[in-house]
């Protein structure tokens, strides 16, 4: 598959980003400008389609775009970015290993991006409830808990019973894989108060009390601990998902003298640290952690983000071709009496 890719924005001294809101902040983004005299130019996007959408049909013209790890090789596949010269891009020497050369930014021996921040979507529980040993995705459907467990509202669900079932990838199931899928998370649905949609919700039932368990942000577990709940951030044996998004250069924008230099600066570990106070997200700098202050770099070592452990346990996203059908599953499931 080929595509004509969005013009780059190449107005010298200038770089345009199409990103997530947060990934363009002025207390990162000024020190760059007054250091290299670049003009930075953000537009903000709401989610991977919308980048892949703009990108690809040129009505976003943009230097600089930062999709995630289930879109990047989409991006790739359609000929819409240019590969990454990593020896431009030294600070990249510091990343954690699971970062310095991911295969959601790999193909035909080139990269094609550069990791930026990234999360894992954690399981937690109430240790009042939920023994602090459970090393399990199981729990979630012990009838211990009925009515006690809130779950995402979204794709990543799906993938989770998959991961329980023990299917080698949760992102290329069969049909009747799928139907295996729908009915673990059927079987589930005597637990569930709740699907929960935003992380707010989440943060509510848990703090309440409502539930004692399920799957969540990152944010809405500092934010539950921060307020001072005591709640379990579980590593079940059969894995968490993981995101990363990643900056990657528009077809035709390789040229732009601002692109490496930007490109560079995010990979470092003082622009890392101004960046996680803005979006409190995992970066890959291994020495970012130690710029933070004595809160954040303590809550950070605490979430297990500066230990390239914790990223063994970690069932990065990918793209899911039959996407469709995936969210037909999962519709089904919770339409189902």
């Amino acid at each position: 598959m080929t595509a004509i890719a969005a013009g780059p924005a190449a107005a010298e001294g200038q770089l345009t980003l199409l990103v997530w809101e947060g990934y363009a902040d002025d207390s990162f983004v000024k020190p760059f400008e007054e250091k290299t005299g670049c003009e930075v130019n953000a537009v903000y996007v709401g989610s991977n389609d919308e980048i892949v959408s703009k990108v690809i049909s040129g009505r976003g013209a943009a230097d600089l775009i930062s999709p995630s790890n289930d879109t990047t090789l989409r991006l790739v596949s359609a000929g819409a970015v240019a590969p990454v010269d990593v020896t431009k891009v030294p600070n990249m020497a510091d990343f954690l290993p699971q970062f310095q050369s991911p295969d959601w930014l790999k193909k035909d021996g080139e990269v094609y991006g550069v990791p930026y921040g990234w999360g894992i979507v954690r399981i937690i529980a109430d240790p009042e409830a939920v023994p602090a040993e459970t090393d399990s995705l199981g729990f979630l459907w012990d009838p211990a808990y009925a009515g006690k467990i809130s779950v995402w509202d979204d794709i990543e669900t799906v993938y989770m019973a998959s991961r329980y079932l023990g299917f080698a990838n949760a992102y290329d199931l069969s049909d009747e894989q799928l139907e295996q899928v729908k009915e673990k998370l059927i079987e589930m649905k005597p637990n569930i108060r709740k699907y929960w949609f935003t992380t707010g919700e989440m943060g509510n039932l848990m703090s309440s009390g409502e539930v004692v368990g399920g799957n969540a942000w990152e944010s809405t577990l500092v934010e539950l601990r921060g307020a001072g709940h005591d709640v379990l951030d579980l590593s079940p044996k059969e894995g968490r998902g993981g995101w990363s998004d990643s900056w990657m250069i528009v077809k035709g924008a390789e040229n732009n003298e601002c692109v490496y230099p930007w490109l560079n600066y995010v990979s470092s570990a003082e622009a890392q640290a101004l960046a996680h106070k803005v979006t409190g997200f995992g970066y890959p700098n291994s020495n970012m952690a130690g710029l933070l202050d004595d809160d954040a770099r303590a809550t950070y070592e605490n979430l297990g983000m500066a230990n390239s452990a914790t990223l063994e346990n970690i069932d990065w996203w990918q793209p899911v071709e039959r996407r469709a059908k995936y969210l037909e599953i999962w519709n089904q499931v919770k339409a189902a009496q």
